[in-house]
């Protein structure tokens, strides 16, 4: 996959940070988790507000499907889109994310976004 492919990729699904992308991956790989957004960052190794964000992200992008909060606990699951498009875009990405050079590579893309986003002079957090 060409580098212009993987951002054409990450563009078609609306994927634009790593947290998205990362928390995305953890439900596609769990199929259904009933847990709770500060369970899922703990094991995912984000903050809970920005897992929180990117369930919202997911879910508003159609990527993710969540019940309603029962005592904190909510059930999400990853939804495989039936658009051909998206569909072959996950597909395609999911295989890359399979080795570390893969990985690395939509990190750096994703860093990358993510960088451009944030206002220059703007204090950033980042948990590793």
């Amino acid at each position: 996959m060409a580098a212009e492919e993987e951002l054409g990729c990450l563009q078609t699904l609306g994927i634009l940070l790593l947290a998205e992308w990362d928390v995305l991956v953890f439900l596609y790989r769990h199929g259904s988790s009933l847990a709770s957004a500060e369970q899922i960052a703990r094991l995912v190794g984000y903050e809970s507000r920005v897992t929180g964000d990117a369930l919202d992200r997911l879910e508003s992008l159609g990527l993710v499907r969540r019940s309603r909060a029962s005592k904190s606990v909510r059930l999400y699951q990853s939804v495989v889109s039936t658009d051909p498009a998206r569909l072959a875009c996950f597909q395609e990405l999911m295989n890359l994310a399979q080795s570390r050079n893969g990985r690395l590579l939509l990190a750096a893309k994703l860093g990358a976004t993510a960088r451009r986003r944030v206002p220059r002079g703007s204090m950033v957090s980042i948990k590793r």
